[in-house]
């Protein structure tokens, strides 16, 4: 009994240690910024391109961080050794760990992994459809960190989150839509369909965040398209990209969209849709853009032919 009073401490002091030297895990508040205390050598994985969950066996993936209300139901997509569905893994167990993947599958919509971690060995099976919940590939976090960090970019939106950790609580900071942010740092986010958060800093000094997909892998395909890293940023001005009339410019700016527009000029304004459907009758390509509470947008040819609300 007397060894198992001395042992446990000491595992929760090795758990401490690797959640804290993770340069990809940021505690507490966005707003107090974590150094890293060690560099991971960057990868030969290209993180732009989607790799399907098969395809990604010897690649790294690290165990997602959570918010403080979601941290009691640690993940639940994993389980520890093979045919063993007794308990989820705790949060405080893996989060900021990475391991490598040895086996994978994604077949009928059912994935399945096998993931050994790189500090202790140990093995855990990850489950789930089209993808598995709370980790992410590590290549595409040292891209951005390398390619984005320290660097100034244009933020498509018009407010950027913040969080509280001592109340739990979120807010935003109200920016001009296409004003310069400054990426302060680049961390793990708390989902593996945005698994990159950017921590920005406004021209006031303000900072918040805006988690985004770099690739898509490991995203379900109905949210692959839904957080990317194009929907919020621009590496240059775009308005010195593109030379639209202030008509178009001023309806971007506001969020609002009028036939005629281009489906590029609609995607700046209102995002990626939801849903698209096609269809293609001769040289004409018709197209039927879905977005939240039920708003539908018609496309002939790349220009926007009608609005249903």
């Amino acid at each position: 009994m007397r060894a198992l009073i001395i042992l446990v401490p000491i595992l929760l002091f090795q758990i401490n240690i690797v959640f804290a030297q993770s340069p990809y895990i940021r505690e507490g508040s966005i707003g107090k910024q974590n150094e890293p205390k060690e560099q991971i050598k960057p990868s030969q994985i290209n993180p732009l391109s989607f790799r399907p969950l098969e395809k990604c066996v010897g690649e790294k993936f690290i165990f997602l961080p959570k918010s403080k209300d979601l941290q009691k139901f640690g993940y639940q997509s994993f389980h520890i050794g093979k045919g063993s569905y007794r308990d989820n893994l705790k949060y405080e167990e893996c989060v900021g760990r990475i391991g490598t993947i040895t086996k994978a599958s994604n077949s009928g919509g059912s994935a399945d992994i096998t993931i050994q971690m790189d500090d202790n060995g140990q093995v855990y099976i990850g489950f789930g459809y089209d993808g598995i919940d709370g980790i992410a590939p590590v290549a595409d976090m040292e891209y951005a960190r390398d390619k984005w960090l320290g660097k100034t970019l244009w933020y498509g939106g018009k407010k950027i989150d913040t969080y509280d950790e001592t109340t739990d609580k979120f807010g935003s900071i109200k920016i001009r839509k296409f004003s310069t942010v400054k990426v302060v740092d680049v961390v793990a986010g708390w989902d593996s369909f945005a698994p990159i958060r950017f921590i920005l800093q406004t021209p006031s000094g303000e900072e918040g965040f805006q988690d985004v997909t770099l690739s898509g892998t490991n995203v379900s395909y109905i949210l692959r398209e839904a957080s990317s890293f194009n929907d919020y940023f621009f590496t240059e001005n775009p308005k010195k990209i593109y030379k639209w009339s202030s008509k178009i410019w001023t309806a971007i700016d506001e969020e609002k969209v009028f036939v005629g527009m281009t489906a590029k000029q609609v995607r700046m304004s209102w995002g990626t849709p939801q849903k698209i459907y096609n269809t293609i009758t001769g040289n004409v390509k018709n197209e039927q853009w879905v977005y939240h509470d039920n708003q539908y947008l018609y496309f002939q040819n790349g220009v926007l032919t009608g609005i249903h609300n």
